[in-house]
C-alpha cells in the first residue's frame, strides 16, 4: 500500500505485464474410462432375457409359453440360458431369410 499526499493509504496498482508468467502445465490427457467386462451370468431372468431381446417381459413370456425358447423353472422363476437366446435370434434370422 502506498501512501498518499493527503496521508491516505491507496492500493498499489500492478502492472501485469511486467509480472512473471507461470509456466502452463502439460495438458492433461483425457481420461479413458476402464470397462472391466462383467462375466455373463449362467441364466437370465425374464427380465434380462427382455433386456437382451430388446423387447418386453411378455413377449419373452409368450415365446417361453410357446416353446420357442428353452428355460429351465425353478420354483416359481424362469430361468433361460444365454446360448439359448443367441440360438433363437441365429434360428429367427434363418427362417427370415429363407421366406
Amino acid at each position: 500500500m502506498a501512501h498518499s499526499e493527503s496521508g491516505r493509504t491507496t492500493p498499489e496498482i500492478l502492472d501485469v505485464s511486467m509480472a512473471p508468467q507461470k509456466k502452463s502445465a502439460a495438458p492433461i490427457p483425457s481420461a479413458v474410462p476402464l470397462t472391466i467386462p462383467l462375466p455373463e451370468p449362467l441364466l437370465l431372468d425374464i427380465k434380462g432375457a427382455a433386456r437382451m431381446l430388446s423387447s418386453t417381459t411378455w413377449t419373452v413370456r409368450n415365446l417361453l409359453w410357446a416353446k420357442k425358447i428353452p428355460f429351465v423353472k425353478i420354483g416359481r422363476r424362469f430361468l433361460i440360458d444365454p446360448a439359448d437366446i443367441r440360438a433363437f435370434i441365429a434360428r429367427e434370422k434363418a427362417e427370415q431369410m429363407a421366406a
